[in-house]
């Protein structure tokens, strides 16, 4: 099974602790497995993507040294639409 980087397995630990069910309904823990990779593999392109796109605003001279801001700049936009999705009722209180 493909290794996964750090968006897919804090994408999984996010759903273990605030989305317990929406992961159970994801099927067997294999098909789980693959869920979160396919997960990791989008979320590395679309934070790669985003980057390129958020740099293109930064003047010329200036991306070298933006790069790792704007680089956490995307992967928090990106997070925010496909990693924490809503916390499911009675989870609210947990933490990771």
């Amino acid at each position: 099974m493909t290794q996964m980087s750090r968006h897919g397995r804090l994408a999984r630990e996010y759903w273990e602790t605030y989305r317990p069910q929406a992961l159970e309904r994801l099927g067997t823990p294999d098909e789980q497995q693959s869920h979160f990779v396919r997960l990791d593999l989008r979320l590395t392109e679309q934070i790669g993507t985003l980057t390129q796109q958020l740099l293109q605003e930064v003047p010329l001279e200036q991306r070298a040294s933006a790069r790792n801001a704007v680089r956490a700049q995307a992967r928090e936009l990106v997070y925010d639409q496909e990693v924490f999705l809503p916390k499911e009722p009675g989870t609210e209180h947990r933490e990771m």
